[in-house]
């Protein structure tokens, strides 16, 4: 009886609003989850309207923003950048594209990439992401199909295909409120001082390529290295002479750029560059099978004169923790552990692979502390998700 009240209520409302006025609907939609909101423009003609509105989103990023500022931060979390294959992942995880589970904004059928077109023996991989929309294709190799998507209100594009068949790529992604700008560069060169950039803008709808001076020989960037947008420019890993490769699209030199890393970084692979609270920062791990494994964190203190500042090095043998899936591993060093993450609002918490499993760090009290069990991806992207969420402007090519 009462679920029959319920639900006869709820029809009411939904067919009922005549007597609310839309500044009152407006505030109540507004306090609403983003995610829901845009379900909701289906309920009525004067729903869509409302919600449509320029001037809702505007109010609805204002009260989020106020509220941020009072409280919480931006809601966020880590999303896996590909998936294995049907075989060897549980089916459960097939689509699950959130690694962290406590988040509300992160529903399991809101952050799925299976309406994104692909083979049935090629999962979707995310790229790169930039200011809530992600890049993605359906391999990491001779990549021809990209797609740019907003996974919280699942609309997605496709872009033309690049001008040219290459085998391996990196991948830089830069969105603005104008437009948005894809970059591939050559993921190594033994030889030439040119490279041969390929850029795509939304505003013009084409590929086209740049020319650019080769700022070191014989240069590597991994091909599934993840990019980092900070300062307008793009930021991959190069593994070869242990530097950082920057490049800004919007630059009118449109040059590559060469960064050191930080004096005294003991690691070669097991390293990452990210963004938390603002800074630019670098991550790494001890890459040794037998012996004291360090933990170390950098901040980039002055971008233009590259200069880095420690903020944490600590062995971590000295780590604790109170779950028993983890005590078994502690404090011995033998045990394989990797970087995978910044937090993007704390200073002091990183994210590692860790026993199998995806564990959170404290750096201040050294404590571990598992937040996926049967972990099967060393891959990671952090999503921070703007107070209201950008639709992709309909293409014109």
């Amino acid at each position: 009886m009462a679920e029959t009240l319920k639900g006869t209520l709820a029809e009411q409302i939904l067919i009922d609003d005549s007597d609310v006025p839309d500044w009152l609907l407006t505030e109540i939609l507004r306090r609403l989850p983003v995610k829901h909101i845009f379900r909701f423009k289906c309920v009525s003609r004067r729903w869509f309207t409302l919600i449509s509105d320029p001037f809702f989103a505007r109010s609805y990023a204002t009260r989020i923003n106020d509220s941020l500022s009072l409280s919480t931060s931006q809601p966020w979390n880590l999303l896996f950048r590909y998936l294995f294959e049907v075989r060897i992942v549980p089916s459960g995880m097939i689509d699950d594209r959130v690694a962290l589970k406590q988040f509300q904004d992160f529903s399991l059928s809101g952050f799925s990439l299976n309406y994104l077109p692909s083979e049935q023996d090629c999962p979707i991989k995310i790229l790169a992401l930039s200011n809530g929309l992600l890049l993605c294709s359906e391999s990491f190799y001779w990549q021809k199909n990209y797609y740019i998507c907003n996974p919280l209100i699942r609309q997605w594009i496709a872009l033309p295909k690049p001008p040219q068949p290459l085998q391996s790529v990196a991948i830089g992604f830069i969105s603005k409120d104008d437009g948005y700008n894809v970059v591939r560069i050559p993921t190594s060169d033994s030889s030439s001082t040119i490279l041969q950039l390929e850029i795509f803008s939304s505003q013009t709808g084409q590929w086209h390529c740049s020319l650019v001076h080769c700022p070191v020989p014989d240069y590597y960037i991994k091909t599934d290295s993840p990019v980092v947008h900070y300062n307008d420019s793009l930021h991959w890993l190069e593994f070869r002479h242990s530097k950082i490769i920057a490049y800004n699209p919007d630059d009118q030199t449109s040059q590559l750029h060469l960064m050191n890393l930080p004096n005294g970084k003991e690691s070669e692979h097991l390293s990452l560059l990210g963004v938390s609270r603002g800074h630019f920062r670098y991550f790494e791990v001890t890459d040794t099978c037998q012996g004291p494994r360090n933990l170390s964190v950098w901040l980039l203190s002055d971008y233009d004169a590259q200069e880095w500042c420690l903020q944490y090095r600590i062995r971590f043998s000295d780590s604790w923790s109170d779950q028993d899936e983890l005590n078994k591993f502690i404090p011995k060093d033998n045990f394989y552990v990797f970087p995978l993450a910044l937090h993007p609002h704390d200073f002091e918490i990183v994210y590692l692979g860790y026993g199998g499993c995806l564990v959170s760090y404290s750096l201040r009290t050294r404590k571990l502390e598992v937040v996926r069990q049967n972990f099967y991806s060393y891959q990671l992207l952090d999503i921070v998700l703007p107070p209201w969420p950008r639709r992709i402007p309909q293409p014109s090519w």
